[in-house]
């Protein structure tokens, strides 16, 4: 945000203090961002209502007070009344910004004075800037609440809002969506300067009050604040998108006033502006017309791919796959578009989703882009509905969720194409290297339990990361990790490699050689490196440290902190040290090689994370007899509360 501009505190309230309540119970965990339920929220609002601009304004800004937001609280805000907001407002514009949150989290945004919803507006990773649009339905007084997970600071800037129409309908204020397209894109012609404004031209009618338009920039040159305001006015004191670093693609919606000359987005450090419009709001000449009207309504959960198959749960979009869903059971009836966050959840890879009328021709445009796997991002949009409903198409796979704040009232376009299809990949490649720790799989015949995947097993004794190898019981000193990576052939983009090396490597030199080893497979073209936690507590022998080196709790100490970082989104953690704490008769008195029922059991581990890296079916039941779940679940947490599987039994051991 500009650093002048957040000197310019307005007041947080109008006559009245801050309202804070106490929230009852946090909805998740620090790491679960957004919250999974099967519960649908509150329903709609009072009367379909029409949209009146107001210049971009800033409501409230808790950096005023010096003091962040505490976790898992709420604080209730007026609007209206407030900066140009008409008294007899029922819902508004607002911009939700989170800025340097100290971790995990999301943000709510709902009517003031009701149940909080399973919704989330924003979410967050720590430190992180970050900004979301939603039409909010305001609750009692004219007030929005707005919970957070975690401490962090909030901005909240309003754009517009909605006041309830007459029975006949209404000129001025209606939603007219349009064929979704490109209004403008910087990459185009050339980036803008800093601190400098590009010029919007929407192709709508001369008299039309404000633009539905989602905005986004790419390939930042570093932290930056965009602002639309209409065009040839004065800049305000608010903001639409927020980028934190160098490298980003951000994206946000917003509704935007505009002039007889369009709008302006300002930039402040001079990055790319993209601007794609969904619709227009009437001006005083449009015919009156009930269709177009704003229905409020509180947060309502219309789908999560993270619960059970189904029509409002899984599976999630696989790579170019593409889902639909009915939104008549929120609606109660046909409508013309909908106002949704559309939250992607445990990316599989830097990709976007575009949300569009089901069965029609996808826009080439999107609703929310990801830059890596294992991230959780929430943008806003207006979607025209069909006679089938709304589709989310993806590029990379993605869980999703889907929360609904509001609808226009119209007539649903006509279904003209076929349902898209959501295909599951075929089974993968997965390239698995190891030390001796792993090894075993081999010597002890286990190779039949990798199973429901493609394996290239190159399980060697001795193997070290970087460091020259050591002479195994293979009677050879093997390629290392970096070499063997390098030596295979450029991997395809839905290859696993699984690093399972460092038994017989020096904590010291880990952080240095971790990093070459994810040199080299980058440099092979593998998106998703998996690397295997080491077993901590054991008296293995480090081969020529003449004594028991227990520094395995160190390495895995380096691994988290590393994959905590934002520095190898490719790289996630296979915890076989949790995994197999519990264990019996899988280790050798080492605590590291594996017995013949340890080298099945850790087989079957393995077998059992690919199935579930993709949602499929685990191959094998977890007790002999039982079926296979039909979702395959993270193994690593099961232990604690299942057991672990009958290897035996499954195997006939």
């Amino acid at each position: 945000m500009d650093a002048a501009a957040a000197r310019a505190r307005p007041l947080l309230r109008r006559g009245s203090p801050r309202r804070i309540t106490a929230a009852l119970v946090a909805l998740c965990s620090a790491f679960a961002v957004v919250p999974a339920s099967t519960s649908s929220g509150a329903g709609s609002s009072n009367d379909p209502a029409a949209f009146r601009s107001v210049e971009p304004c800033r409501l409230f800004d808790s950096r005023d007070a010096a003091r962040r937001l505490r976790a898992d609280s709420t604080v209730e805000i007026d609007v209206a009344g407030r900066c140009g907001v008409g008294e007899d407002a029922v819902a508004a514009a607002l911009t939700v910004t989170a800025v340097e949150p100290q971790g995990f989290g999301f943000v709510s945004a709902y009517p003031a004075g009701t149940a909080r919803p399973t919704a989330s507006t924003v979410n967050h990773r720590p430190g992180q800037v970050i900004a979301n649009g939603q039409l909010t339905r305001l609750g009692h007084d004219g007030a929005v609440a707005l919970y957070t997970l975690a401490n962090t600071h909030l901005v909240v800037d309003v754009s517009g809002y909605f006041v309830a129409a007459p029975e006949e309908g209404s000129a001025a204020g209606r939603f007219v969506p349009v064929d979704i397209h490109r209004l403008v894109d910087t990459r185009e012609t050339h980036r803008p300067a800093p601190r400098s404004s590009v010029r919007v031209v929407p192709d709508v009618p001369a008299d039309a009050v404000a633009v539905a338009v989602n905005i986004t920039t790419t390939a930042t040159n570093g932290p930056d604040f965009f602002t639309t305001y209409p065009a040839g006015g004065t800049r305000p004191l608010a903001s639409v998108l927020n980028a934190d670093a160098a490298n980003q693609t951000r994206a946000a919606s917003v509704i935007a006033p505009v002039s007889q000359d369009g709008f302006d987005v300002f930039t402040l450090k001079g990055n790319h502006v993209i601007v794609d419009i969904t619709g227009y709001f009437t001006g005083p000449t449009a015919p009156v017309s009930t269709d177009g009207l704003f229905v409020g309504a509180a947060p309502t959960r219309l789908v999560d791919t993270r619960l059970s198959h189904g029509p409002s749960g899984g599976p999630r979009l696989w790579d170019g796959g593409t889902r639909e869903f009915d939104v008549a059971a929120i609606t109660g009836g046909p409508v013309g578009s909908i106002a949704a966050n559309v939250t992607v959840t445990q990316t599989e890879a830097p990709g976007f989703v575009t949300m569009y009328p089901a069965r029609t021709r996808a826009p080439a445009s999107s609703t929310v882009n990801y830059d890596a796997g294992l991230r959780t991002v929430a943008n806003s949009s207006i979607a025209q509905v069909s006679e089938a409903g709304i589709a989310i198409a993806a590029s990379e796979a993605t869980h999703l969720v889907v929360d609904v704040t509001g609808w226009f009232t119209g007539t649903p376009v006509a279904a003209t194409r076929r349902a898209a299809a959501n295909w599951p990949p075929l089974p993968r490649r997965v390239t698995i290297i190891s030390d001796s720790a792993m090894a075993g799989v081999r010597w002890n015949g286990a190779l039949g339990g990798l199973q429901g995947f493609e394996p290239i097993a190159k399980l060697e004794s001795c193997r070290r990361l970087v460091q020259a190898s050591c002479r195994g019981r293979e009677g050879y000193a093997p390629l290392t990790a970096q070499q063997e990576i390098l030596a295979l052939p450029s991997a395809g983009p839905e290859e696993l490699l699984v690093v399972a090396v460092g038994y017989n490597d020096w904590h010291a030199r880990f952080s240095s050689d971790f990093d070459l080893v994810v040199g080299a497979a980058r440099a092979k073209g593998f998106r998703h490196i998996m690397w295997v936690t080491y077993r901590s507590q054991v008296g293995y022998t480090l081969p020529g440290s003449g004594g028991t080196l227990s520094n395995y709790g160190e390495m895995n100490r380096v691994l988290r902190e590393k994959v905590a970082s934002d520095a190898y989104p490719e790289v996630r953690l296979w915890d076989l040290d949790a995994y197999t704490r519990s264990s019996v008769g899988w280790f050798t008195a080492d605590g590291v090689h594996e017995t013949q029922l340890g080298s099945w059991g850790v087989a079957d581990w393995l077998s059992r994370h690919v199935r579930a890296f993709d949602d499929k079916p685990c191959v094998q039941p977890w007790t002999a007899g039982g079926a296979p779940e039909a979702v395959c679940p993270n193994p690593d947490p099961m232990p604690s509360w299942a057991g672990l599987p009958d290897v035996a039994g499954i195997y006939g051991l």
